[in-house]
């Protein structure tokens, strides 16, 4: 699972990685948590030169009330490659609704016999790197405001991954800088784009450092 990501990185230094511009101001975080309902930086297959806002949690589009939406996003966090395509919350975004989760590091914990062990999985450099991910367009009926939220997609995790998270064996889909056009832009031909994507594992360009936690 990917529930803690860090965005450290400067402004400036992301769109130069990415090749897009923020539409808002952002502000730098070295822990952001899933469970805080944050606002963090994304490119939507709607418009691959912004960098977007998008709330972490998706809320379907068919979701009637905000009580509905704020139950349902607590459980959208992230959504498993396995069972994207079936999925009533994620059928519909993972035709057309591709989007790029932007992070430079992200948190998980190993279960040990003296208790947890944090690690910070991140690249050499720190430079951003980019999820695979999932948007969607939620009509708050209250207010008449759009919301945008997404969700990073997990596969299972390899080896390397598998010792640190031991215990659900997850990990985010971090893609390659060569398949960023192609994910976001895949539109509803996406199953070789997911294939390709699915079947990335983080590689020797990542590392992961133990961290002290209480």
């Amino acid at each position: 699972m990917c529930f803690n990501i860090s965005i450290s990185s400067n402004t400036s230094t992301i769109e130069q990685e990415l090749n897009a511009k923020f539409e808002s101001i952002f502000e730098p975080l070295k822990h952001i948590s899933a469970f805080s309902n944050p606002l963090i930086p994304v490119i939507t297959s709607e418009d691959d030169n912004k960098i977007q806002l998008c709330h972490w949690g998706l809320i379907p589009e068919w979701v009637q009330d905000k009580k509905k939406a704020n139950e349902i996003r607590k459980m959208t966090y992230n959504a498993r490659c396995e069972t994207i395509k079936e999925k009533p919350s994620f059928k519909d975004s993972i035709k057309d609704k591709k989007c790029l989760i932007i992070a430079d590091g992200f948190f998980e914990w190993q279960l040990t016999s003296k208790g947890k062990i944090c690690y910070y999985i991140t690249c050499p450099e720190n430079e951003p790197f980019t999820f695979a991910g999932i948007w969607s367009k939620w009509l708050d009926k209250s207010t008449e405001k759009f919301i945008k939220s997404v969700s990073i997609i997990t596969q299972p995790a390899n080896d390397m991954m598998s010792k640190i998270h031991n215990i659900k064996k997850r990990q985010p889909v971090i893609l390659h800088k060569e398949n960023r056009y192609h994910w976001i832009n895949s539109g509803l031909d996406f199953e070789t784009i997911m294939d390709k994507s699915f079947n990335i594992r983080l590689n020797n360009k990542i590392i992961a450092s133990p961290l002290k936690y209480n």
